[in-house]
């Protein structure tokens, strides 16, 4: 199986403030750093350090060189990544003393994909090859709609969530990850078993992830459902660590691991993200998340 990651690759400012500031409000930040980011790229980072081999997609700018030297120096593959003469998308993140996060997207080359260019990639892909797309770029309902035909298990992390993922074709999906705000805005449901309930019928089969934070994380198919609990540990930072959770999901399960394994396997690799500042730079490799396993269960 080959896989590749089709997304967005951001250069993240991060701020580190006392609180997240209120409407009208001024706040001076304690802490001013740079990171390698973006849905896409953190998600290529996480499957690679689980164990994949990765290819990723997506453009960058003429300031682009940093996420690419970054991906290329964890193992992902960067030669189907396309320059472009703008800027490379961006995210300011304000981070509080709790770990918690507000976020501005600036999306740059990452919406400079077109269809030529999701047509001249996917051309190296056949039946059985995985992708996983997320929604911080361009032409996202193309690629679904084309992998989809070429017969790849699709994979796709609607985020960040927009009213237009409503209209996009969930039944070419095969795996659909979701955090609880996600879930609910497509669904129109609040509880887990309704909302992946609303899901899976809105995908004519397939399988849902469903990421509940500190609640742990749900698998649905047809089949029925699995939960487990998250870790308990002292958060610093929670950016990332959804893209980390879906990265090593995704890995485990294409190794053969159940459901219920796959779960508790990402939900440890989140859970040693969230302790660290940053995002793409803190995921962990498959050797210290087993080591956290073997430690906590």
């Amino acid at each position: 199986m080959k896989i590749l990651v089709f997304g967005s690759l951001n250069i993240d400012k991060v701020y580190t403030m006392p609180s997240l500031p209120m409407q009208g409000e001024t706040l001076t930040c304690k802490r001013y750093e740079v990171h390698v980011g973006g849905k896409g790229l953190n998600q290529a980072v996480s499957l690679c350090k689980a164990g994949a081999d990765v290819s990723m997609a997506g453009c960058v700018g003429t300031d682009g060189d940093l996420l690419v030297e970054f991906l290329r120096s964890t193992g992902v593959h960067t030669d189907k990544i396309q320059r472009t003469e703008g800027f490379t998308g961006h995210a300011v993140i304000l981070v509080d003393g709790n770990g918690q996060n507000q976020m501005v997207m600036y999306p740059g080359a990452n919406w400079e994909i077109t269809p030529e260019y999701c047509d001249k990639i996917l051309d190296e892909y056949e039946a059985g090859d995985l992708i996983l797309l997320q929604y911080e770029t361009t032409q996202v309902g193309y690629l679904l709609r084309k992998a989809h035909e070429k017969g790849m298990l699709v994979a796709w992390n609607p985020s960040a969530f927009v009213p237009a993922i409503l209209d996009e074709p969930l039944e070419c999906v095969d795996i659909l990850l979701v955090n609880e705000y996600e879930g609910q805005c497509i669904s129109g449901e609040c509880a887990p078993e309704p909302m992946t309930a609303a899901l899976l019928r809105r995908m004519n089969g397939g399988a849902v992830v469903l990421t509940l934070g500190g609640e742990g994380a749900v698998y649905a198919d047809a089949g029925g459902m699995v939960r487990v609990p998250a870790f308990c540990v002292d958060a610093v930072d929670t950016t990332g660590a959804g893209d980390t959770f879906t990265g090593y999901f995704l890995h485990s399960l294409i190794c053969g691991k159940t459901p219920e394994e796959a779960l508790r396997t990402a939900c440890a690799a989140s859970a040693i993200v969230v302790t660290k500042p940053g995002a793409a730079e803190t995921i962990p490799d498959r050797e210290t998340v087993e080591c956290f396993l073997r430690a906590h269960c």
